[in-house]
């Protein structure tokens, strides 16, 4: 050995030799499959280890470990973290008033609601009552009499004659609710009927005949049943009917006393 390090040789020491791993049982098969071979001597070199690589091994582990720590540390450290600014969009406000609080203060007070002015009334135009005409006093008609109606009336039928084509006339002479009638027709015929008259319980003026006129030539003339009611400043308005046909409009006209 030491001629063979002084030449500059290095000899290694062989490996004691491992005992073999028992064989294993023949195989019947006509054709022998080659075994795997087993690293048993590398494995069992990696397993020896020396003593002094543990220390060096643990200083490694610790130098690779320290830098997971050190986010941690940071953030528990005293130093406060600082949020980045969050930008706001600006919006256009309305300054509100300034309130004073200088006395007197005002009280507030209800404002009334505007009144619509009222429309003006149409005037009350009064039609002037003829002379003539048929008033049917609302004292006398309370009291349930009718001197209104006493003295001479001529009386106007919408009604034409056969004959002239005119309407007849009539002529009415009451008092007391008593009276009578005169018609003058035709050719001059004049026929004559007692008429009466009075109040209903409804308020109206009723005028009626006791019969068909007798007229100078030995004919019977129909006279009509006369209604009245007061209308506008009380003064009558007339009806009259004959038979059972319809009412047709009449009016009185005052004559004499």
């Amino acid at each position: 050995l030491r001629q063979a390090s002084d030449r500059g040789f290095t000899c290694r020491l062989a490996a004691p030799k491992q005992p073999d791993d028992p064989e294993a049982p023949p195989v019947t098969d006509s054709e022998p499959k080659p075994a795997t071979p087993i690293p048993v001597a590398e494995a069992k070199r990696a397993r020896r280890l020396p003593l002094w690589s543990l220390p060096v091994a643990a200083v490694v582990i610790a130098a690779v470990a320290t830098p997971f720590f050190w986010p941690s540390s940071s953030v528990d450290g005293s130093s406060p973290v600082r949020a980045a600014p969050v930008a706001t969009a600006k919006t256009d406000v309305t300054p509100l008033p300034e309130l004073t609080a200088h006395l007197p203060l005002h009280r507030a007070e209800v404002t009334p609601a505007p009144k619509a002015a009222p429309l003006p009334e149409a005037p009350v135009i009064i039609a002037a009552i003829p002379k003539d005409a048929l008033v049917m006093d609302s004292t006398q008609m309370k009291l349930g009499t009718t001197r209104f109606l006493n003295g001479s009336w001529r009386v106007s039928v919408d009604v034409k004659d056969p004959i002239t084509g005119k309407p007849p006339s009539l002529r009415y002479q009451i008092q007391n609710n008593k009276g009578i009638a005169r018609v003058v027709h035709g050719d001059n015929v004049v026929c004559r009927a007692e008429i009466f008259s009075g109040l209903h319980q409804t308020g109206e003026l009723m005028i009626k005949s006791r019969g068909n006129a007798r007229c100078t030539d030995g004919s019977r003339y129909p006279m009509p049943e006369i209604t009245c009611k007061a209308g506008v400043n009380d003064v009558a308005t007339c009806t009259a009917r004959y038979g059972d046909h319809a009412a047709i409009p009449l009016t009185f006209k005052k004559i004499g006393a």
